[in-house]
Formats: C-alpha cells, sequence, structure tokens
C-alpha cells in the first residue's frame, strides 16, 4: 500500500513523446528520493527531437548516480526481480517507446503495474506486454553512493540562495524594521479616530484636540519620511542583488565544458538570465510587503483583542482558509509558470535564429514562411501565458469573494455590539479600519504565493545550470608542447553511435599534419578533444611522451594552443579587442604579429586597428574575418596551433600569404590542419591523413 502511494507521488506524465525516455528516468529519480530536472536528464542521455536511445538512458543513469544495466530479459525475470525497470516497447507496431514496469501483482488479477509517461500509471496483463514488449530489451536501475537525494539537493540549492543574500543582510533587517515602524504608523490614524469619536469631542476637550492633532502630524511626518528612507534602502538592495546573481549566474555558466553549450540554443541562456529579475521581484515583495503584512496582522489582531477579543478569534479561526485556498493550486502554478518559462525561452530561440539567419531568409524569399513560424511559437506562447492568466484570475477572484464575506461579517458583528452598547460608535470606526488593513495584509500574504512560485521556477531553471559541474581547472602546468600521441580514440555524443573509434596518430612540434575525410565523419570533433572541449569516452592522449593531457590543467593547455576556425566568431567591437580579447594590449606581441606580414591587412581597413567590426563581423567580408582569426590566434603565440580549413574565405593572394606564413611559422610550432581538399594542403603537409568510418588511415 505504502509502495503504491510512492510510486503514484513520483510518476510524472510527460506532454511531449520525444521525453518518455527522460520522463520515465526522472520518475524513478524520485521514486528512489532524488530531484533531478528534465533538462538536466535530456542533456545527459543525448534526447533531441527524435528522442533518445536505450544507450542514452543508460549513460544518464550512470552519470547521475544508478548503477545501470541493458539487458534482455523476460516476462519472468520482471516478475522474480520485484523493482522498478525500465522496458523498451514498440506500440502501434512502428513507435518506439518507453516504460517503466514497477511490480508484479501474484494475488487476484495478475496484472504488471505500468506506469507510461504518455498515459499515467496502468495494469497491463501479460499478454499485452508480451505483445508490446518484443525486443525484450530493458535498462535496470540501481542507486549507488553517488546518488544524490532530494534533501541533499534541496541542501544545495538553500546554501546557493543565502550566498546570494547574505551580503544583503544588514539592509534587508533594516527594511523590515522600518517596515514594521511604517506599519505601526498606519494604525495611529484608526486609534485616533476612535479617541475623536468617542471621547474628545463628546468631552468638548479643545486643548487636548490641539495636542492630539499636533502629535498625529508629528506621525504623519515621520511616516512619509520612513517610508521614503525604506525605499532608498530597498532601491539599493535591488541594485546590489541583481548585480551579485547575474554576475555569478553568467561566471557559473562560462565555466560549464563546451559540450553543454553546443546541444542549446542562445534563446535559453537569454530566458534564463533574465529569470534573475523575477527573482529580485520576489525577494523584494518578501522583505517589504510580506515581512510587513506578516507583522501588520500580528499587530491588527492585537488591536482587536483590545477592542473585541470574540472578533479577534474569528479572525485567528478564519485566515488560514485562505491560505488553504491557494496551496489547493500549488502544482498547477507550478505546472503553468514552468510552461511559461520553456515557451518563452523557444520564443527567444526562435528571434535569435531568425535575425541571425536574416540573410538566408531574404536569399531564398522565405519570409512567409518564417512569419507563419514565428505566429505559431509566439502563438503557442502566448497561449501558456493566457492559461497561467486564467489560474491567477480564478485564485484572486476566489480569495476576493471569501474576503467580501469576511468584511461583512465584521461589519455585521461590529454593529451588532454597537446597538447593544457592547463597544462605542469610534470603536467600531476603529474596527473597520484595522480590519481593513487585517484584510489587506491577508489577501497579500496569501496570493504571494503566485509570484513565490514563480520565482521558485526561475530559481530551480537558474540552479539547474549553475549546479552542473564546471570544467576541471586544476592539474599539471606546463611550458611545451613537443608531441602528442593519440592512442585508441574513442568518442561519441551521448545516447548516439561511436563517432571516432580506436583513433591513433601522432603529432610533433616542427611538422605539419594534415587530416582530410568527407564533412560529418569527427574530423572538427577531433579538434575539440585536442583542445579538451570533448573528453574521449576511450584512449589515451599523452603529451611530450609521458604526460597525460587529462592531467594537464586546462588554463596551462588552452595558454599553449590556439585554433583558426573556418568561422571566426568576431564581438562586437573594434578589430584590436577582437585580436587581443583583453583590456590591455601587449605592444612587443602586437609588432611582431604584424612583422608577420599583416601590416597589409590592418592598412586596408578604414580606420586600421579602431575600424568596428560590428555585431558578429556584419562590417567585414569573410576573407577579413579569416585574417582577423589568424591575427587572434597568433597574437597569444600558441606553440600547438590547429587549423579547420585555414584558407577557405581567402582570395588567391592572400591564401599564398598564409600558405607561406604556415611554412614560416613551421619550426616552431606544432600544426594540425583540417581540410577537404588535399590538393590545397599537399605542398605544405609532411603528413597527411584520411579519416573515413570512424578510423583514420595514412594517405
Amino acid at each position: 500500500m505504502k509502495e503504491n502511494k510512492i510510486i503514484k507521488k513520483t510518476f510524472s506524465l510527460q506532454k511531449d513523446l520525444t521525453d518518455c525516455g527522460v520522463g520515465c528516468l526522472q520518475s524513478l529519480v524520485r521514486y528512489y528520493g532524488g530531484a533531478i530536472s528534465l533538462e538536466t536528464l535530456r542533456e545527459k542521455s543525448g534526447t533531441t527531437k527524435a528522442g533518445t536511445t536505450l544507450l542514452g538512458l543508460h549513460q544518464c543513469a550512470n552519470s547521475i548516480g544508478f548503477d545501470a544495466e541493458g539487458c534482455q530479459a523476460d516476462l519472468n525475470a520482471l516478475i522474480e526481480h520485484k523493482k522498478p525497470v525500465i522496458l523498451h516497447i514498440i506500440i502501434d507496431q512502428k513507435l518506439e517507446h518507453y516504460v517503466i514496469c514497477y511490480s508484479y501483482n501474484h494475488d487476484g488479477n495478475h496484472l504488471f503495474l505500468i506506469g507510461d509517461p504518455a498515459k499515467g500509471l496502468e495494469h497491463w496483463t501479460k499478454e499485452y506486454l508480451e505483445e508490446v514488449w518484443k525486443s525484450k530489451a530493458c535498462l535496470i536501475l540501481q542507486p549507488n553512493d553517488q546518488f544524490q537525494k532530494r534533501k541533499q539537493t534541496n541542501t544545495e540549492k538553500k546554501k546557493w540562495l543565502k550566498s546570494l543574500v547574505k551580503e544583503d543582510k544588514e539592509v534587508i533587517y533594516t527594511i523590515i524594521f522600518l517596515g514594521v515602524i511604517f506599519t505601526l504608523l498606519g494604525m495611529t490614524m484608526s486609534i485616533f479616530s476612535q479617541k475623536l469619536i468617542d471621547d474628545i469631542l463628546p468631552k468638548n476637550k479643545t486643548s487636548v484636540l490641539l495636542l492630539n492633532i499636533l502629535f498625529l502630524g508629528l506621525l504623519l511626518f515621520a511616516k512619509v519620511i520612513i517610508h521614503t528612507l525604506r525605499e532608498l534602502y530597498i532601491i539599493k538592495q535591488n541594485q546590489s542583488f541583481n548585480k551579485r546573481i547575474n554576475n555569478k549566474f553568467y561566471a557559473s555558466l562560462l565555466h560549464l565544458p563546451k559540450l553543454f553549450f553546443d546541444s542549446r540554443k542562445i534563446g535559453d541562456f537569454v530566458a534564463r538570465l533574465n529569470d534573475t529579475q523575477r527573482i529580485q521581484t520576489v525577494i523584494k515583495q518578501l522583505i517589504t510587503n510580506t515581512a510587513v503584512d506578516v507583522l501588520g496582522i500580528l499587530i491588527a489582531i492585537i488591536f482587536l483583542f483590545f477592542y473585541s477579543w470574540k472578533l479577534a478569534l474569528v479572525c485567528l479561526v478564519f485566515s488560514p482558509l485562505i491560505f488553504y485556498l491557494i496551496f489547493r493550486f500549488n502544482k498547477k502554478i507550478i505546472d503553468a509558470q514552468r510552461a511559461v518559462m520553456q515557451s518563452y525561452s523557444t520564443n527567444e530561440a526562435n528571434y535569435i535564429d531568425s535575425i541571425r539567419g536574416i540573410e538566408v531568409i531574404k536569399g531564398f524569399s522565405k519570409q512567409d514562411v518564417f512569419i507563419r513560424r514565428n505566429e505559431t511559437i509566439f502563438g503557442l506562447f502566448q497561449i501558456k501565458i493566457f492559461e497561467l492568466g486564467k489560474l491567477n484570475l480564478t485564485i484572486s477572484m476566489y480569495s476576493g469573494i471569501i474576503l467580501v464575506f469576511f468584511l461583512l461579517f465584521i461589519v455585521i458583528f461590529s454593529s451588532y455590539q454597537v446597538l447593544n452598547n457592547t463597544i462605542k460608535v469610534g470603536e467600531l470606526i476603529a474596527i473597520l479600519g484595522i480590519s481593513s488593513s487585517l484584510l489587506s495584509s491577508i489577501t497579500n500574504l496569501a496570493l504571494i504565493f503566485i509570484p513565490i512560485q514563480e520565482a521558485k521556477v526561475a530559481f530551480e531553471r537558474m540552479f539547474e545550470y549553475s549546479s552542473l559541474e564546471k570544467e576541471k581547472t586544476d592539474g599539471l602546468e606546463i611550458t611545451d608542447i613537443l608531441d602528442i600521441n593519440l592512442k585508441n580514440i574513442d568518442f561519441r555524443f551521448n545516447g548516439r553511435s561511436k563517432l571516432l573509434n580506436q583513433i591513433s596518430f601522432f603529432l610533433q612540434k616542427g611538422k605539419i599534419t594534415c587530416l582530410l575525410g568527407e564533412s560529418g565523419n569527427g574530423k572538427t570533433t577531433l579538434t575539440e578533444i585536442l583542445q579538451k572541449n570533448y573528453l574521449p569516452e576511450n584512449g589515451e592522449i599523452i603529451v611530450n611522451k609521458n604526460i597525460h593531457l587529462k592531467d594537464i590543467s586546462i588554463i596551462s593547455w588552452r595558454s599553449l594552443t590556439a585554433v583558426v576556425p573556418q568561422n571566426v566568431q568576431l564581438f562586437n567591437g573594434n578589430v584590436l579587442e577582437n585580436i587581443i580579447l583583453d583590456k590591455q594590449v601587449n605592444e612587443l606581441k602586437l609588432q611582431e604579429l604584424l612583422s608577420l606580414g599583416f601590416d597589409r591587412f590592418i592598412v586596408s581597413l578604414p580606420q586600421g586597428f579602431s575600424t568596428v567590426v560590428g555585431e558578429e563581423g556584419v562590417n567585414l567580408s569573410g576573407g577579413q574575418k579569416q585574417l582577423l582569426g589568424w591575427m587572434r590566434a597568433l597574437y597569444h603565440n600558441p606553440q600547438f596551433l590547429i587549423l579547420d580549413e585555414p584558407t577557405s574565405s581567402l582570395d588567391q593572394e592572400n591564401k599564398k600569404f598564409i600558405q607561406d606564413l604556415i611554412q614560416k611559422l613551421k619550426s616552431e610550432k606544432m600544426i594540425f590542419i583540417i581540410s577537404h581538399y588535399v590538393n590545397e594542403i599537399k605542398e605544405i603537409s609532411d603528413e597527411i591523413l584520411f579519416i573515413k568510418n570512424k578510423q583514420i588511415f595514412k594517405v
């Protein structure tokens, strides 16, 4: 019975069928007490628009703390295993799918309890399971010592949040203190009204009236000053927090492995950076309105006890009903807000892709196609916003109706007490004023859970990236690269078949090695491995005869290597800034660079080094971008130079210049060239390799 409750609580449905594999994995993570986001599981399993493979799920499971074993089994093995298993099934004769087999009921109906991410929990007969589970392939999972429990994950989230707000402690306490004073001063008007009506005016106390008015004036002026001072502290905290969380998240992003960025769209990063504002908005509400509302409720109830203890008790009993109402919508709010944020990310990505590809869109006159695509994507985004808005309105309406009944009850109850001479008219006025303040605070507290849930989703999306394992920068420091020996290197992207199989070759300083091969055979992937951007699945890379590349510090290694890519990425700035990638220029390095023959290129530019390249180098031609890429690489004086189609965008004159330059650099550097065309590199290469069918051959 307890087992069934755990299964129902932890099982999750997936609207997108391509997520069924990772949906099964996420359900089992929850089943065993963990908490890992679907986004992380997608990345680690290599899930694409076509879904993932059993191999991808196996790799993902092992990386998140499971001992995973892929195997083939039969129904009897499932029955005897008695633990959850992911099954690879075929539905509708053709569609590959994944489900979880939780258990088999030996008593009564003899059915399997199946978790289908597309449908939910179901009971299947032996005959039906036999029909759809034709492959007999399954994935057995068992948590190991590396499996992270939900409690540990939550502790890390709290620790990360505390690290963000700890510098604001004094400011936050000051804001809350000023808020309390502000609330107390707000109550003075109700008390003054009561004294005025019940005591001062009936007894014609003119002198007391003047003194009270003077005192009230001072309090109201103090209220204005405190409000201004409080707002100043709020602005200060807002600026400090926004700067800190943005810097921390951005820094965290830049230290993630390159492979992480290769599998994501820019719009998703932009959307998550914008999530920082959602978090700060809620923090602002919590330390300003919410803290004051909590104290305001306590103060109001104390005053109500003074005027009418019966009414105060009613308020104490009635208030939790509103909170209960909001909590009933808790899960729906989270789901709706997460859907809005995901749609926002997709929408951002679509805008960025469209603007970046404007040349292609116009070149093929496909504006209408992309306009329709934008209408679909933006339309879905607006639907998600509309659904969330309806949910918020529903909550506001329900809470508003309850509060109206509450206020009417207070008016009726207080008026009845006045008619029975239990309280005075002035006390009635004070009670109504305090009650209005109380109801306002209750409403605010009840509705604060909506933005809190929004901030929670935003925070989890940010923490999801911030908590990912960063590149390991520590390791051995080296000062020279004499040779690199690749031995039996295997590589595959998550969930896919091998791209490289048993790759072995040797690179040496003073030698030019060229790698030829068709597109998609893994040439660029090899360069990523040589830069320590990707890690091989098997094999080893030995540097300088006896040092493993994996043991060398990334910072040390990359300071000695440089790449001239086929498509050079430029930043919005001038030519000099794009070469040095730093604030300060090394004049000696720059002069040495110009002496190699690049002075002609710089002189040909409109403003020389000060020429603005524009966003993504829009002001430069393809050949100018490639020359700029050469200057960037050589300015940093690398010992290992990787060239990916190094002359593909150049005219004949500049192509000859670069080929001569490569020969000039040969004696002092190790050079590795990637190309499609043997005619362009055979005269300058000492060794030519060819990659085909995942392996390398000498030409």
